[in-house]
């Protein structure tokens, strides 16, 4: 290994193999730090192993010659599999992050561990360990949904915890899950939850009244991602061990959508690592989470029927998304089990799952502060300005189809833009050549979907000043009054009143950050209305339609989702976040 290490130092220095270079033992000692007696052993050995070809100097003070044989990639690449072993790939995966190997290197050998090497692993292999291994480009530090609300870790976050009850889509039901049984009072502010006994968070200890109480009351006393669901909740009391009431200050008929969402995850009080090492009761629990890799285990004491996946093994490569090849799509979140923007020949290979996501990517126009909020010229303009056809066009990648509603189902058909209309509402807009700012995140092909925003509008002489930052750091910024203009996913659910109402109510979401006020207290009054979920989610795409109406967000794409596997997995079903639910998978003999 050691030999590794002083052969891509001379490479490094030197230069690229094939080149007879002039050189004394004194300046090689220099270069690998070591005394001259071992640089002559260094020497032997690099001659020995054919990487070298070595012409000592003939008489005092003439130099040596050196040529480099070998491409040091190459030889990276070679002992980081003779390193590799089926059950882990850790070691193989630091030495790889040790070197600075070129990224189409890098790419081609993730690309072989993957649909290669780990394939024909499994059929020789005895190991009774059912494992998923597959890449990705991010790690994934914050995994509590009280902090963090974006959909790799959401995805995530589905298999660690439970909620009270679930959403059953086909039946538009509620269905009991850590609690067996549920009633409320008449005027819907006081819930009664009767809970499941025998269920056991990841470190042993089972769940009780108290844990629900703290895992909503903790939404309301700390920064939360889900704090708008618990906006008019009053106090959460113990009955007994397993039954636990929670009282509104107002009417509160839709808690059960609340209940079901990631907000309404159990945590028990007393852990303190919750956000990289959490603790819940879901059918994964966290074994390791770090910058280089997230390891799930089956909880072998879930309460409900155990996954196949005995484990679950993601290794994140955040630099070679940035670093993609020509011709690769360059977003980020698109495959699950082939998680990694770089088809590859052995693609070729697999079965392939796509679905259109359900979501879209979301550009909003500040209805609350700003020359925006009073301008509905300039708005207009903006919109007639930004054609998602020529932005999938010209980007590529995963964005696969125009967007105009937050559902699709709820799309008729897309508005005609015209830029003469453009010019002719900027030119009667009060707009006067100030620039406008856009905020959005890094990641999720943002950062070329705000460059295309920015050009486009430069064209037609509306000046745009982006800004980057780090998802977390967004969200704390005061974005009613710092930004004009917000870009990001719009994430949806299964459960349509929860798609409407987290976009719209949310404090994750980047779209409620913009409303205008008479809209947020209309939204607010349906939310406490007795009405079924039914009817309101229809009064919510009402007022969706006239917020479009008056361009007061463009909904730009949908992205085409996709998932690679090999023949032998069998249970492939994405969830509305376009991941693969590991929970399903199973694998074929």
């Amino acid at each position: 290994m050691k030999l590794l290490e002083h052969y891509d130092v001379l490479v490094r220095e030197l230069g690229p193999s094939g080149q007879e270079l002039p050189i004394t033992v004194a300046e090689m000692a220099a270069l690998l730090s070591c005394s001259q007696r071992n640089v002559k052993l260094i020497i032997r050995k690099l001659q020995e192993r054919g990487w070298i070809q070595w012409k000592p100097g003939k008489g005092r003070g003439n130099r040596s010659t050196i040529v480099l044989n070998k491409n040091i990639d190459t030889l990276i690449i070679e002992e980081a599999k003779r390193r590799m072993t089926p059950a882990s790939i850790d070691e193989s995966m630091q030495l790889l992050k040790k070197y600075q190997v070129q990224p189409s290197v890098q790419r081609e050998y993730i690309d072989w561990i993957f649909h290669s090497y780990l394939g024909k692993q499994r059929e020789k292999t005895t190991d009774e360990l059912s494992r998923l291994h597959f890449p990705s480009y991010r790690p994934l530090p914050v995994l509590d949904p009280r902090d963090v609300c974006r959909r790799s870790e959401n995805h995530i976050m589905r298999h660690i915890y439970n909620q009270l009850v679930t959403y059953d889509k086909e039946t538009n039901t509620y269905l009991p899950q850590l609690a067996h049984q549920w009633e409320h009072n008449a005027d819907y502010t006081m819930w009664r939850f009767y809970l499941q006994k025998g269920v056991r968070f990841h470190h042993g200890r089972e769940m009780a009244a108290e844990d629900v109480c703290y895992s909503f009351r903790r939404h309301r006393e700390t920064p939360s991602a889900y704090r708008w669901i618990v906006e008019d909740w009053k106090k959460a009391v113990t009955v007994n061990t397993f039954t636990v009431d929670i009282h509104f200050t107002k009417p509160c008929p839709f808690l059960l959508s609340l209940a079901a969402s990631l907000g309404g995850s159990i945590v028990p009080e007393e852990h303190h690592d919750r956000q990289q090492l959490p603790i819940g009761t879901g059918p994964f629990r966290v074994k390791e989470n770090s910058k280089n890799k997230l390891l799930l285990e089956v909880f072998k004491d879930y309460f409900l029927r155990r996954p196949f996946l005995d484990e679950v093994i993601i290794y994140f490569f955040p630099k070679l998304y940035d670093n993609p090849a020509a011709g690769s799509p360059s977003y980020e979140d698109q495959m699950n089990f082939y998680h990694y923007p770089y088809s590859g020949s052995r693609l070729e290979q697999l079965e392939t799952y796509t679905k259109v996501d359900r979501g879209s990517k979301l550009l909003t126009l500040n209805r609350k502060s700003g020359i925006l909020a009073d301008d509905a010229m300039l708005r207009k303009a903006i919109f007639h300005f930004l054609s998602p056809e020529k932005m999938i066009a010209e980007l590529g990648g995963t964005r696969f189809s125009t967007a105009s509603r937050l559902l699709a189902e709820s799309e008729r058909e897309n508005a005609v833009r015209s830029k003469s209309i453009g010019r002719s509402c900027l030119k009667n807009s009060s707009y006067a050549g100030e620039p406008l700012t856009l905020f959005s995140y890094a990641g999720a092909g943002n950062e070329a979907d705000g460059k295309w925003i920015q050009k486009e509008l430069k064209r037609e002489g509306i000046d745009v000043v982006l800004t980057f930052f780090p998802y977390e750091e967004l969200l704390r910024l005061p974005l009613s009054v710092k930004a004009d203009m917000l870009l990001g996913e719009q994430l949806t659910d299964d459960n349509v009143w929860y798609t409407y109402m987290s976009a719209l109510t949310g404090n994750h979401s980047l779209l409620a950050h913009h409303l205008p006020g008479e809209t947020e207290a209309e939204i607010a009054a349906k939310s406490q209305a007795g009405e079924n979920e039914t009817d309101t989610a229809a009064a919510l795409r009402k007022i969706e339609a006239r917020l479009v109406q008056a361009h007061s967000f463009i909904h730009l794409y949908r992205i085409k989702q996709f998932a690679f596997y090999p023949s032998y997995v069998r249970g492939v079903q994405m969830n509305p976040l376009g991941w693969v639910d590991y929970t399903k998978l199973w694998y074929q003999s």
